[in-house]
Parts: structure tokens; C-alpha cells; sequence
């Protein structure tokens, strides 16, 4: 019994210092899901086409409180095979908000286009007109202060 708590022992004391390395010292924030896409050749004005009704799909799923906003971009000087034209950030307040929102979201897309039809000639033009680079959810941290 003696060895069994000499053991506990040595190894409580040998754990304790490793707890300091296990500190997390940052908490995470939010997410956002970063989609990357490459317009293809001959392709622009069917794609900024498609693509303008994005605001409004972005705009309405920010007033149903599904995501907490959005950005877009272009790029400016990218070369390379994984070379994008325009990508788009939506953020979230969390993970469990990323998770239900394809759900949430449904009702106010269609909203948006109105009748099943417009939002299938939308979606038509904008596979057509483009090609997906990458897809990423990052997640935002705010870093705490050292002790």
C-alpha cells in the first residue's frame, strides 16, 4: 500500500507543474465561414448577375438574427492555382448558431427570391458562372491577458 501511495504521489507532483502548460490563453469568440470563389472565363456579368442577390440574402439572415454579419471582397494581386476572385465572410455568434443555421436560414432565402423558380435560375447562373476555390470556418479568439 506504501508503494501505491508513493506512486500517487510522484505522479500528482509531476502532473502539476504540465497544468500550467495546458492554460488556454485565449476563449473563443465567434466563427465564420470564409468561401473563396474563381469566376470563370467570359463569365463576369453573369456571375455579379447571380451574385447581387447575396446582399439580400445577407441583409435578411442579419435581421433573423442568423448571422451577425457579413463582408466581401475581391481579390486584388493573387496568382497561383488556388487563385480567387471574390470571397465572402459570414460570421456567426458561435458554433451552435453555424449548426442550425442552413435550417434557420431556408424560410428567409426563399424570402428573398420569391418563388422557387427565380432562386433556381439564380443558383443555375451562379454554378455556371463560377467555381468554388476553398471553403473554411475560422473561428475567432480573443486573447487573455498573462498572469
Amino acid at each position: 500500500m506504501k508503494a501505491f501511495a508513493r506512486c500517487f504521489v510522484a505522479l500528482v507532483l509531476t502532473a502539476t507543474p504540465l497544468s500550467g502548460l495546458a492554460q488556454q490563453y485565449y476563449s473563443h469568440v465567434g466563427v465564420a465561414r470564409a468561401l473563396k470563389l474563381r469566376i470563370l472565363p467570359g463569365k463576369t456579368k453573369e456571375f455579379y448577375e447571380a451574385f447581387a442577390y447575396a446582399p439580400k440574402v445577407f441583409e435578411a439572415e442579419k435581421a433573423a438574427g442568423i448571422i451577425t454579419g457579413y463582408a466581401i471582397y475581391t481579390s486584388v494581386n493573387f496568382e497561383g492555382p488556388e487563385k480567387w476572385d471574390v470571397m465572402y465572410v459570414l460570421f456567426f455568434k458561435n458554433m451552435a448558431t453555424l449548426d442550425t443555421s442552413g435550417d434557420l436560414a431556408e424560410p428567409v432565402v426563399a424570402k428573398v427570391y420569391g418563388s422557387p423558380e427565380k432562386r433556381a435560375e439564380v443558383t443555375r447562373m451562379r454554378a455556371e458562372s463560377t467555381e468554388t476555390v476553398s471553403s473554411e470556418l475560422i473561428r475567432e479568439i480573443q486573447l487573455k491577458p498573462l498572469p
